[in-house]
C-alpha cells in the first residue's frame, strides 16, 4: 500500500471516527462542558481486550471511554467521559488504563481532572484483570487527591467498584433523575432483603444529597455542565492555591447595617444565609451539600475577590452529621490553600443518648483534628453562643484559629450559663428567699460577667470585639494580613 492509499485510508477512518463521536452521548457531555473546539482526545484508537474468560464480544475502538484535554474559560482541564452505549460503560483493563493515564497527565501538568461517569462497574468478561486495573486506577486517583482538583459528575448508574472512583472526587455532582451511585446493585440487595428497589431508591441523587456524598444535585445535564464550570471557578489548578487573587468588584470596606440589626435580634433567630450574603462579595456564595445537615451552612464565596470557605451556624446544636459536613469543607480548603471563615452561634453539641450512640464524640474529634491540622488561614467570628465543644472545635485558638473576632452579642463559656450557674451558685440559690428569681439573677450574672466576650478578650482568647456591621472589612483586612 502506497502513501496515497494510506492517506485515503486515514481519511476514511477519521471520518468514521468523527461519525461515531457525533453520535456518542459521552462526546455530547464533553462538548457541553468544554470551550468550543477545544477537546483533544488521548488514546482514541485503543481497543477493548477480548481475551477474557467466557464471553465473546467484538473489540470496540476507544473501549467505551473518551479521554483527553480541553479548556474551560480558557483554562486547561483533563477529562474522562464514559460511554454507556459501549458495554454499558463497563470498565475493562484498557478502559481503566486510559483514565489512569489521563489522571497522570493532569497531575504532571498541574491541571484539574474531571470524571464524567456512567458505568455498570467492572467488566465481568475481563474478570480479575479488570478489577486489578480499577485498583490501579484508584491508586493513581488517590495519589492525585490533594494535588489537583478532582471533580466527579455522575450522569447515570455508577455501580460496584466504580462507585469508589466517583466518590474519590473533591466535589461530586449527580443528575437528579437518572444518576445513582451504589456499591451493590438492586439485584444483590433484592436477594438479601427480598425487596425490589430501583438504583435511584438505593443510591440516587436525592439519597446521596441527604447522606452528604453528593455535593450538588442538578436537574439535568445542561445544569451539570454549568455547575462544573462554576465550581472550577472556585478551585485553583493545584494544591499551591491561587497564584493571583482576582480583583473584587464589591467594596472591601462595605459595612452592612443589616448585620447590626441581625445582632440586635439574634435571640429571636436569624437567617444565616442572609447573614453570609451580607458579608461576602455580592452574589458570590456557592453553597455545598445543601440538603445534608442543614443546620450548618457550608460553602465557598469570595471576600474582595479572594476565594474563601464559609461555615456558618446560627442557633443549632452541632450534630455528628454537621461535624462531618464541617470536616468536608475544612479538608477541601486545606487541600487547596483556601482560607476558612467560621461564623459561630451554637449552644454546643447535640444532646441525648441517640446522638451519643451515633458517634458524636468521634465526629467531634474528627472535626477538631481537621481544624487543628489545617494549613489554611482560619478566622472565627463568634456571633452568639459558643459553648463547650462547639467553641472548642470551631473557634478556639487551640483548634488552629489564627484570629478570633466576636460580636458584642457573643457568649463564650465551657457550659451554658443556666447550667453553669446551677453548679457554681447552687448554695446561694438554695439559701435565697425566692430561689427561682435568685437562679435567674445568677444565670444573668454568669452570662454577662463570666461568659461575656469581654471576659474572653481579657484572657486573650478573643482578639477583638467588633461592631457586626464591620464584619466584612475586618475579615478582608485579616485575610490580607495573613496572606502577607
Amino acid at each position: 500500500m502506497g502513501s496515497h492509499e494510506r492517506m485515503s485510508q486515514f481519511s476514511i477512518l477519521q471520518a468514521d471516527q468523527q461519525g461515531r463521536l457525533a453520535d456518542s452521548l459521552a462526546y455530547g457531555r464533553l462538548n457541553a462542558l468544554l470551550d468550543p473546539d477545544s477537546y483533544v482526545s488521548i488514546d482514541a484508537l485503543v481497543q477493548s481486550d477480548v481475551t477474557g474468560s467466557g464471553f465473546a464480544r467484538a473489540p470496540v475502538v476507544g473501549d467505551g471511554v473518551l479521554t483527553g484535554y480541553g479548556t474551560i474559560d480558557g483554562r486547561l482541564v483533563y477529562l474522562a467521559a464514559q460511554d454507556p452505549a459501549v458495554y454499558g460503560g463497563s470498565i475493562g483493563v484498557r478502559h481503566a488504563a486510559k483514565i489512569t493515564k489521563t489522571i497522570d497527565l493532569a497531575l504532571a501538568a498541574g491541571a484539574p481532572f474531571i470524571g464524567l461517569y456512567e458505568t455498570g462497574g467492572v467488566r465481568i468478561e475481563e474478570g480479575l484483570s479488570a478489577l486489578e486495573a480499577v485498583s490501579e486506577l484508584l491508586a493513581h486517583l488517590t495519589a492525585a487527591s490533594g494535588e489537583i482538583p478532582l471533580i466527579s459528575a455522575v450522569y447515570g448508574s455508577c455501580a460496584g467498584s466504580a462507585s469508589f472512583l466517583a466518590s474519590a472526587g473533591d466535589v461530586l455532582l449527580m443528575e437528579k433523575t437518572k444518576a445513582s451511585l451504589t456499591v451493590n446493585g438492586p439485584g444483590v440487595i433484592a436477594a438479601i432483603e427480598n425487596n425490589a428497589l430501583t438504583p435511584q431508591a438505593i443510591g440516587g441523587a436525592m439519597v446521596h444529597a441527604k447522606s452528604g456524598l453528593a455535593t450538588f444535585v442538578e436537574p439535568d445535564e445542561a445544569s451539570m455542565a454549568k455547575r462544573i464550570r462554576q465550581v472550577l471557578d472556585y478551585l485553583p489548578d493545584t494544591a499551591d492555591g491561587f497564584l493571583m487573587t482576582e480583583n473584587g468588584e464589591d467594596d472591601p470596606n462595605r459595612c452592612e447595617p443589616g448585620l447590626d440589626t441581625m445582632a440586635d435580634g439574634l435571640d429571636q433567630g436569624v437567617d444565616v444565609r442572609q447573614m453570609v450574603d451580607l458579608i461576602v462579595d455580592q452574589g458570590s456564595f456557592l453553597e455545598l451539600q445543601s440538603a445534608y445537615a442543614p443546620g450548618l451552612l457550608s460553602g465557598l464565596a469570595r471576600l474582595d475577590g479572594r476565594v474563601t470557605g464559609i461555615l456558618a451556624c446560627s442557633g443549632s446544636r452541632i450534630s455528628a452529621a454537621m461535624a462531618d459536613k464541617a470536616v468536608f469543607l475544612t479538608d477541601l480548603c486545606d487541600r487547596f490553600a483556601i482560607p476558612l471563615v467560621t461564623l459561630l452561634d451554637s449552644e454546643g453539641f447535640d444532646l441525648g443518648s441517640a446522638a451519643e450512640q451515633n458517634g458524636l464524640a468521634l465526629a467531634g474529634t474528627h472535626l477538631f483534628k481537621a481544624s487543628r491540622f489545617s494549613r489554611s488561614p482560619r478566622l472565627a467570628v463568634i456571633t452568639g453562643k459558643a459553648f463547650g465543644p462547639a467553641y472548642l472545635s470551631l473557634a478556639s485558638k487551640g483548634s488552629g484559629a489564627d484570629l478570633v473576632l466576636a460580636w458584642p452579642t457573643a457568649e463564650i463559656s465551657a457550659l451554658a450559663p443556666d447550667t453553669a450557674a446551677h453548679i457554681l451558685y447552687r448554695a446561694e440559690i438554695a439559701a435565697a428567699a425566692n430561689p427561682q428569681a435568685s437562679r435567674q439573677e445568677w444565670v444573668e450574672h454568669y452570662a454577662t460577667q463570666i461568659a461575656s466576650p469581654y471576659a474572653a478578650a481579657a484572657k486573650g482568647l478573643v482578639d477583638e470585639i467588633i461592631r457586626p456591621s464591620a464584619t466584612r472589612p475586618r475579615l478582608i483586612s485579616a485575610l490580607t494580613m495573613l496572606d502577607a
